[in-house]
């Protein structure tokens, strides 16, 4: 936050409180937008703090777009400083789109307005490995989970809000299948899991 001087943060109600600790060493941050709405805020002590809902009503509706080069920066992620400290990467316009048609292809994700996507991976990642555009732009519902990625904790959001596709690591899915055969639960909506990062035992492959 500090090496890229950010001055809005947009949060998820479950990290305020780590937000909260650490704000004072955050001097660019001008304000802090907190995904809920006025009836679910918190009590916080970020500076200048609004629920979204609120923010995003506060607008008067007729912004206009500028018009710039499509390879003008979109969005920065920084590596997760495996060799070194983290560097800050650019993501243009350009590459965003390509990356969300890439994905979209029948022979990538393929997903439809009909499927619901749950990207177990970190959005620092390749922007969650460019489903949060892929998923948004065909329609596809997209959920999102939180700090918890145990088995109990994945099987909750793959179980209640009927994921047809998800994304993420061998290590959380070898953690979902053994809270599946420990449960002897199923998911029945569930009919396409994309792994990365390393490769899949054949185990799981023949387990999924």
């Amino acid at each position: 936050v500090n090496h890229a001087q950010d001055r809005i943060v947009i949060t998820d109600l479950t990290f305020v409180p780590v937000l909260e600790k650490i704000a004072s060493q955050l001097p660019s941050v001008e304000r802090y937008v907190v995904l809920t709405d006025k009836a679910h805020m918190p009590q916080t002590t970020l500076k200048n703090a609004v629920a979204y809902e609120d923010w995003i009503a506060a607008s008067d509706g007729k912004f206009e777009w500028k018009t710039f080069d499509e390879n003008t920066a979109a969005a920065m992620c920084y590596t997760s400083g495996t060799t070194g400290d983290p560097k800050g990467v650019l993501y243009s316009h350009r590459s965003n789109v390509l990356h969300a048609l890439m994905a979209n292809s029948k022979d990538a994700l393929g997903t439809s307005a009909s499927d619901t996507m749950l990207p177990v991976v970190p959005l620092f990642h390749a922007n969650s490995w460019g489903i949060a555009f892929s998923a948004p732009s065909m329609g596809t519902k997209l959920v999102m989970p939180g700090p918890k990625l145990d088995g109990a904790s994945v099987y909750e959001l793959l179980s209640t809000e009927k994921v047809t596709h998800t994304a993420g690591v061998p290590t959380v899915w070898l953690m979902l299948l053994q809270y599946m055969a420990a449960n002897n639960v199923k998911l029945p909506d569930l009919q396409m899991v994309i792994c990365g990062g390393s490769a899949m035992p054949r185990s799981m492959i023949k387990a999924f």
